[in-house]
């Protein structure tokens, strides 16, 4: 008798362990364990993620010249050719949206009629495409503003407004963050407070900053 009790006390802890073994483990310290297991990336994973040189932030400083500008009712009714001399100018990328970059640019320009000088800080949101994280050296953009003289013909309008149609070659990180690039561009303005109107053609080429 004492055997069959021991045999069958034996055979009942057996199944108790093994069922024991067998049944899910539940609790805090469970469920920490399986969500950090998901949650933590493999190593392939983290092997294909992009990784992008250089910062979010692009900021270009340029020089340049006219290569053909024209002047209308500006000082009188004629015409006028050679007006534009100079431009200088920063532009930051201020935001991305739909694929594009919107910076915010801002030009100096000098001008000379006949004898008299003129100069104009335009300031002005400016679109370009590709988007420069792309690093696709080419670009185009096109921005409209309003430019402020503080130097001006008398009875001329103090107050313009400006649009450019632009196209550059970028070449970003030639040294770390630092690039260079040069650009084509469309610079006109029309007088708000009178008659007048500029068209002009420019050249530009600067450094480029990206962090």
């Amino acid at each position: 008798m004492k055997n069959i009790l021991f045999a069958l006390l034996t055979f009942i802890i057996f199944h108790l362990e093994m069922a024991q073994a067998q049944s899910p483990r539940v609790g805090r310290k469970e469920a920490a364990k399986y969500f950090s297991s998901d949650l933590e990336p493999s190593s392939e994973t983290a092997s294909r993620a992009p990784s992008s040189a250089g910062g979010d932030r692009l900021l270009m400083l340029h020089i340049g010249a006219y290569s053909q500008s024209a002047s209308y009712n500006w000082k009188d009714s004629d015409k006028r050719q050679g007006v534009g001399k100079a431009t200088y100018g920063v532009t930051y990328l201020y935001d991305q949206w739909s694929g594009i970059d919107v910076n915010i640019r801002f030009d100096f320009n000098e001008y000379k009629i006949d004898d008299e000088s003129a100069t104009k800080l335009s300031a002005m949101p400016l679109w370009t495409f590709p988007m420069s994280e792309s690093r696709f050296p080419l670009y185009f953009g096109a921005g409209v503003g309003a430019g402020v003289f503080f130097t001006q013909l008398p009875e001329e309008s103090n107050i313009s407004f400006d649009y450019q149609l632009i196209a550059g070659a970028r070449f970003m990180d030639l040294i770390e963050n630092f690039g260079a690039f040069v650009e084509f561009g469309l610079k006109n303005h029309l007088h708000l407070l009178s008659d007048g109107q500029f068209n002009g053609t420019a050249w530009s080429a600067g450094a480029v900053f990206t962090f």
